[in-house]
């Protein structure tokens, strides 16, 4: 009988998951008082922890997380991965923005204890007991602590006098089955902490509103904040006296109540995490909810009212997201619910137990959407405590599914844009597995895998289980699983006690990159307009396939401008082939020009990142002639294009760096003339006159490229190796590209280029003349010495008027140009090298900042030698210049240039070849980088 009940209990035990053998946690309770001082934004306070060891092991030392000090200078894990993913807002920002955290003083039971530091981190210290912590022993913690808080660079800190105080104090680090769990603070990872008791005393200025984790205790604040909505701010001169001196300061504030200062005090049990937010603009909306059974919970919003409007409805995003998530996962354990509205700098939501933060937001669904979010995490964050720099998707997946299913309870399906978004990524080959670690994610790759996938994911778990059976097992999970800490193993393990089922194969994908089965797409759409309405129908509704057809428009001199249609199979994802066709009639021409491409990608997923085959081919009006006799003839050109690049994986998918090898073939047929002489004989007269036919010339260019390249955000580089062969010649061309910040922002671009080219047959007057165009140069080259037709030209060979002022940044990138000399300034078929430096203006210096739009003026300086100034007794400068100025427009695409110092051989041929009268509109040149237009990054790798 005994045997029987022993095995009925342990029956029923495995059915609900309860068997967690030998598991334990550390308790941790913390008694803290803080002060704000908000004349230098700084906290002094005092914290008591209770540390209970319920290990098996002895302990002779805690680490401690001091994460103020992730702030304290630009040598962190949090500054490194702050550039790493492309931010350098706190790089470069000045000390009274930076935090810290000192005046410790560390007492275990009274004892003083010693601190060791972190080998790697600042944010870290080694707490040294003066005894050993024996299992199920505890010892009581005590220090003071003064924090500097940092501008809000990272959830937490001040923006101004609104103030976010979240990882604010000392607390210990996670000790568990794996060990010690001590981290730098990060802005991409976020958190695992002990659950414990807070009992926590704020005091802040008497007009300051406070929002904080757990229950606030003083009856009267509570009844003060009933009426916050109420109040309208009121510009006065406040003084405030403080135990560092009375000042006066005018301010748009609440008034303040009759004492100077206030104590607060919040209570919370079984939380990991405390966090509060002052300001003294808050209004502050009240309301409780009912739960299914009969418990209440007091829920609040704290916002600004510049945001009153679309905040009215906050507290009732709020209850309905907390009736959800209780319906859907479990129970809401705890008596406060609250909602804050934090500064523009604080960027989107940021959960803490039983209170969350939200930055600005003006649309009533994103600002639903987004309170569900955060409110959800108070179950896959606050209760189910999971180490999120471990397993981030535990919290942010899990969650961003019920943010799914609530969406599109609420407002039916939604875009799938970030569906598209990871199957590109992954269709590349760059995703990651969901179940990566936080830090090792790239940015993009966080996003997609920990929100998305992960979410798609548990969408899939679903359907296996069947939604009954689901929600049965996030019932179970999170019963067994509240106020401690699950790893995959246990939720794995809750799933398949309660399915009944084996769930290896679905837990396997976890680990795998690549789509999972209910992200299969199929179909095929046509669409013909790149219409709002077209974009948003294929994103509602994404197909296997998708080709479009689209009007298209162009225009250059000659061809005037061209009206046709694109179609393309391009689209997120890419395909493995792709093509671009887009024919285009010339009104000024009468002729059919265009552009196409196509593209095989081959995807081998080791150190080859893809291999790329493809074949473009352009088609239009290089040049028009016409003769004294009024005969004209419109010269075009015609290439075709093979190419083949070699792309290479790198070590890490965090790496910036993008390396590939190139080979093309530039095959041109251009039209030329091949001039006459037909006499003509009348009654009266003999007339000789010149005629002209158009005769087609066939050209190669062979092209090898070497090239990498890092889109870091902290001095970016990219290094150019080009070498090209001719008939007769090749070619070589290295370009180093350098980029260096400014704290402040902007910063000087460095160019380096270094030519040399080489005859593969005798250099004779005739090999000479044929190869011209192939020389090196050192003003940026014209249309008619873009040999391979790869730039856009509105006038490739127009000799007067504006087109002809158009140049190319290759070679030596001079901006003065010297056309019209037989021989230019600075060409040879030798070598060349140059420097060429940009850098931006400063913005208070910037002349045109009187513009009611911003005008980003840049100063540009060019410097170049040339192999014929060295040569004995050569008459020539050996150096050369130019400088002046840059208006770099619509993102980097139009650059106009205004030289205005240069070497004494510009400045004689400008006097001698350009009236004076003309002389500052002549000078100017422009280029256009067809490129750095979205589209065109696509579109040009393709077509050329």
């Amino acid at each position: 009988m005994k045997k029987s009940i022993l095995l009925l209990f342990l029956s029923i035990a495995s059915l609900f998951g309860i068997t967690q053998t030998n598991y334990w946690q550390q308790s941790v309770d913390f008694n803290i008082t803080v002060t704000l001082n908000d004349n230098d934004h700084s906290l002094t306070g005092f914290e008591k922890i209770v540390y209970t060891n319920n290990s098996p092991d002895t302990l002779s030392f805690i680490w401690m997380h001091l994460w103020p000090n992730a702030y304290k200078n630009d040598k962190t894990a949090f500054t490194d991965q702050q550039l790493e993913n492309g931010d350098t807002r706190f790089y470069f920002s000045s000390a009274d923005k930076r935090g810290y955290i000192n005046q410790l003083d560390f007492k275990v039971d009274n004892q003083t204890a010693q601190l060791q530091d972190h080998p790697n981190h600042i944010d870290i210290v080694k707490l040294i007991l003066p005894f050993p912590l024996h299992p199920h022993k505890q010892i009581t913690i005590t220090t003071p602590f003064y924090v500097k808080l940092p501008y809000n660079f990272s959830r937490g800190g001040h923006d101004g006098e609104s103030y976010q105080c979240t990882q604010w104090y000392p607390k210990p680090a996670v000790y568990d089955k794996a060990g010690w769990h001590a981290m730098p603070y990060l802005d991409q990872g976020e958190f695992y902490n002990n659950f414990g008791r807070y009992e926590v005393a704020i005091t802040v200025p008497s007009n300051y509103v406070v929002a904080a984790t757990g229950a606030l205790q003083n009856n009267n604040e509570k009844e003060w904040l009933m009426n916050r909505a109420n109040f309208t701010w009121q510009p006065q001169i406040e003084k405030t006296k403080t135990a560092y001196g009375s000042i006066q300061k005018s301010v748009q504030a609440y008034p303040a109540s009759v004492s100077d200062f206030k104590t607060l005090k919040f209570i919370q049990d079984n939380v990991h995490d405390f966090a509060w937010f002052a300001d003294k603009r808050f209004r502050v909306d009240s309301d409780t909810c009912v739960l299914a059974s009969g418990k209440k919970v007091q829920l609040y919003s704290y916002y600004l009212n510049s945001q009153k409007d679309s905040w009215k409805n906050a507290l009732a995003y709020t209850k309905k997201a907390l009736l959800f998530y209780t319906e859907k996962v479990g129970e809401y354990p705890y008596d406060v619910l609250q909602v804050v509205q934090g500064p523009k700098s604080f960027g989107g939501g940021m959960e803490y137990p039983t209170i969350t933060v939200l930055a600005p937001i003006y649309s009533a669904k994103e600002l639903e959407l987004t309170i569900v979010h955060e409110v959800g995490h108070n179950w896959f964050y606050g209760l189910l405590a999971s180490n999120e720099r471990l397993h981030p998707w535990m919290d942010e997946g899990m969650n961003s599914f019920y943010e799914e299913v609530y969406a599109k309870e609420k407002y039916g399906e939604g875009t799938k844009l970030p569906q598209l978004l990871f199957e590109t990524k992954a269709t590349a080959k760059q995703d990651q597995p969901i179940a990566d670690s936080a830090t090792s994610f790239s940015p993009s790759n966080y996003y997609l895998s920990v929100y998305y996938k992960a979410a798609a994911w548990m969408g899939y778990a679903e359907q296996i289980l069947g939604a009954a059976i689901f929600q049965k097992a996030m019932h179970t999970y999170f019963s067994n699983w509240k106020y401690k800490h699950p790893q995959p193993a246990d939720f794995k393990q809750t799933l398949e006690t309660v399915s009944n089922k084996n769930l290896d194969t679905l837990f396997a994908y976890l680990y795998r990159k690549g789509i999972i089965p209910i992200q299969q797409r199929s179909g095929l759409k046509i669409a013909f307009a790149l219409s709002p309405a077209a974009i948003s129908s294929y994103l509602k509704k994404p197909t296997k396939h998708l080709i479009t057809f689209s009007p298209i428009m162009g225009a250059n001199v000659y061809d005037k401008w061209m009206v046709g249609m694109v179609g393309t199979n391009i689209k997120l994802p890419l395909s493995k082939f792709n093509f671009l066709v887009a024919p285009m009639y010339a009104t000024g021409t009468k002729q059919l020009n265009g552009v196409g491409g196509l593209r095989y990608s081959i995807i081998p997923n080791n150190t080859i990142k893809r291999l790329d085959i493809g074949m473009a081919a352009a088609t239009f009006t290089a040049t028009t002639f016409k003769n004294l006799e009024g005969a004209s003839a419109n010269l075009r050109f015609v290439k075709i294009v093979p190419s083949l690049r070699l792309s290479f994986n790198t070590n890490s998918p965090r790496s910036t760096v993008n390396k590939f090898i190139e080979l093309k073939s530039f095959i041109i047929k251009e039209d030329g003339l091949r001039f006459y002489r037909d006499t003509i004989r009348t009654s009266t007269d003999t007339v000789i006159a010149t005629k002209f036919n158009i005769k087609k010339e066939q050209t190669a260019i062979h092209q090898l490229r070497f090239v990498v390249e890092n889109f870091r955000v902290l001095y970016p580089y990219k290094v150019e190796l080009k070498i090209e062969q001719g008939k007769a010649f090749v070619r070589t061309a290295f370009t180093g590209n350098y980029f260096f910040n400014y704290p402040k922002g902007g910063g000087l671009s460095m160019r380096l280029f270094a030519g040399k080219f080489f005859y593969i047959s005798p250099k004779t007057t005739q090999t000479q003349f044929a190869t011209d165009r192939y020389h090196l140069n050192m003003t940026g080259a014209n249309g008619s010495e873009d040999y391979t037709y790869s730039d856009y030209f509105i006038g490739r060979n127009k000799f007067d008027g504006l087109a002809s002022q158009q140049i190319m940044v290759r070679d030596g990138a001079f901006k003065v140009r010297t056309d019209l000399l037989a021989d230019k300034i600075g060409k040879t078929d030798d070598w060349l090298m140059s420097v060429n430096l940009t850098t931006t203006f400063p913005a208070q210096l910037n002349p045109l900042s009187v513009l009611p739009f911003k005008v980003p003026l840049k100063v540009f300086v060019d410097i170049g030698t040339y192999a014929e100034a060295w040569k004995k007794d050569a008459a020539l400068d050996r150096f050369v210049f130019d400088a002046g100025f840059q208006l770099s427009m619509l993102k980097e695409t139009i650059h106009l240039y205004l030289p205005l110092f240069y070497s004494n051989v510009y400045k004689d041929y400008i006097l001698s070849t350009i009236p004076k009268q003309q002389r500052l509109w002549k000078k100017m040149s422009f280029s256009i980088d067809i490129s750095n237009l979205s589209f065109g990054k696509v579109g040009k790798n393709l077509i050329y």
